[in-house]
């Protein structure tokens, strides 16, 4: 009878050592970690979309109902602070758009004509009158400039090769309204170009390829 009992004993050890190392076998594998999620590449930054301020030759300029082709591009430098000027054409009308001319505040879009029969020699006077309108002097300096593509006189003036730095000396004139008025000095040649502050839903800008 002790014999039976010893039997029966070493079965029920037996088995509780089964399952004790069943459970730790389950155990162990609850606590394996899980496998990292694979990690996506995140998508690369989209491209800046060009603004006014950016205008290449072959750019296309609507306004007043109209598409400009950009023909050439003058960016200038005055110690650090840029602006462009684009010569764009529809048709046989010239425009010429400034942006970003000011160096603090809001940043303004002029569109511009050439006005040939404004006679400046030396340093202009601290007021203009053209096309009815009396412009009065609110800013000038003199800055370098760099021309790209077809910039008419301007480019003849400078011999026009795209890495040649010309300099300019410029004044910047305002009425009370949004007519305005910048002479250049380029040389010999003062070139004046008369328009209006457009608003920024007036100008639209399609990127050339």
């Amino acid at each position: 009878m002790f014999t039976g009992l010893l039997i029966a004993m070493l079965i029920i050890a037996g088995a509780a050592t089964v399952v004790g190392g069943g459970l730790m076998l389950a155990s162990q594998r609850r606590r394996l970690p899980e496998a990292e999620a694979p990690r996506m590449l995140a998508p690369a930054p989209a491209a800046a979309e060009r603004g006014l301020r950016d205008l290449r030759v072959g750019d296309v300029v609507q306004y007043d109902g109209k598409d400009f082709v950009v023909e050439g591009v003058i960016v200038f430098d005055e110690d650090g602070h840029r602006w462009n000027s684009a010569r764009m054409q529809d048709g046989s009308e010239e425009r010429w758009l400034i942006s970003g001319m000011e160096r603090a505040g809001t940043s303004r879009t002029r569109i511009l004509t050439h006005v040939p029969d404004i006679e400046l020699s030396g340093y202009p006077p601290e007021t203009l009158v053209a096309g009815g309108n009396r412009y009065v002097l609110d800013k000038r300096g003199t800055a370098t400039a760099k021309i790209y593509g077809d910039a008419g006189e301007v480019g003849e003036v400078s011999t026009n090769p795209a890495d040649t730095v010309v300099r300019c000396r410029w004044w910047r004139y305002e009425t009370a309204g949004d007519d305005c008025l910048v002479v250049e000095q380029w040389g010999d040649l003062y070139r004046t170009l008369a328009g209006r502050i457009a608003g920024a839903s007036d100008v639209e800008l399609i990127p050339g390829s």
